[in-house]
């Protein structure tokens, strides 16, 4: 005849409350209470407006290229993020069509992609 056991059932005691610290002081020589301090309530921080998010993406550079920015990085300090988006958006100041809106189709199809 097999002997059934009842299986352990692990996490049934969550909502107990913690046991004494009386072992631990006993074998840790902590000789001390633990007193309950309410932690301060945070404010909530202000939502970033969803242009200044930060997206990634990836593109593709010269080899020279990508050597000479990590030397920026390194001896510049450089926030390479930082560096690219100021000088993307100084460029696209440049182009016309940069602050044109899309056609709704193709906004549609960024919109179901990288913007979700």
């Amino acid at each position: 005849m097999s002997k059934q056991s009842k299986k352990p059932s692990f996490g049934d005691d969550l909502d107990a409350p913690a046991p004494l610290l009386a072992n631990d002081a006993r074998l840790y020589g902590v000789n001390r209470e633990v007193v309950a301090v309410p932690l301060p309530t945070p404010e909530p921080e202000p939502t970033k407006p969803a242009e200044d998010e930060w997206l990634k993406f990836s593109s593709f550079l010269r080899r020279s290229t990508y050597v000479r920015l990590k030397q920026s990085e390194y001896w510049d300090r450089l926030v390479l993020k930082k560096a690219v988006d100021a000088a993307l958006c100084a460029f696209l100041d440049t182009m016309e069509g940069a602050d044109r809106p899309l056609p709704e189709d193709e906004q549609y199809r960024l919109n179901g992609k990288k913007l979700r």
